[in-house]
């Protein structure tokens, strides 16, 4: 194959599975009049308000796209490896991919954003040679927090790793133990590293990538 052949585009979707129910009542006593105050009426001697809040379980891509655009290999080199992470060395290696420029640091941002604390599970819709084919291609994620401790990590997994892109099993790999609901402590951050052979496949290369929630 020709080294310096393009590749039109790279773009990798988020996706967010969950569960979301929110329901208030407010009532007294005295349900005939309608009294919703608090404040006794008649002979009552008490009145009551009564707030039934339920169980919000709901996690969000609140940066849910990464496209890094047209690009090629460069000319000579054996292959080029895009990274999102904030830590790497190297955005983009031995290639010139034009959409990167809005996405320089940081790959999809997930915010839990209701009221329970969560497991996380991560699954990608293909694999490395789906994905990008040719000799030795690396389709990979690694997660830190975003907020503070917002991410128990899951038996087994450790953040800041790189793992290669799950398709195996019904909901992917396990990333959190606990996702925390708190302010300033319930967000994550998934980046992605690609290594793209001179030999990959050619035009727009697109998969999803989907976090799905369960009660912690």
């Amino acid at each position: 194959m020709k080294f310096d052949k393009t590749l039109v585009s790279l773009i990798i979707v988020a996706v967010v599975v969950s569960v979301f129910a929110v329901k208030v009542n407010l009532f007294s006593d005295d349900f005939y009049n309608r009294i919703v105050t608090g404040f006794a009426a008649g002979n009552q001697s008490t009145g009551k308000i009564n707030l039934t809040i339920e169980s919000g379980l709901i996690i969000n891509f609140t940066i849910d796209v990464i496209d890094w655009g047209s690009g090629r290999v460069t000319a000579g080199a054996a292959n080029a490896t895009l990274d999102t992470s904030r830590n790497a060395t190297y955005k983009i290696l031995n290639g010139n991919w034009t959409g990167w420029y809005g996405n320089k640091s940081r790959g999809f941002i997930l915010e839990n954003i209701g009221n329970l604390n969560t497991t996380i599970w991560l699954k990608t819709g293909k694999n490395s040679t789906q994905f990008i084919g040719g000799s030795n291609p690396a389709y990979q994620f690694n997660i830190t927090n975003n907020g503070t401790n917002s991410c128990t990590n899951a038996s087994g997994f450790n953040l800041g790793a790189y793992y290669d892109a799950n398709t195996t099993s019904i909901s992917g790999t396990k990333i959190c133990d606990v996702f925390d609901t708190r302010t300033g402590s319930d967000t994550i951050q998934i980046d992605i590293l690609l290594r793209i052979p001179a030999d990959s496949l050619t035009g727009d290369l697109e998969d999803t990538i989907t976090a799905t929630a369960y009660a912690a």
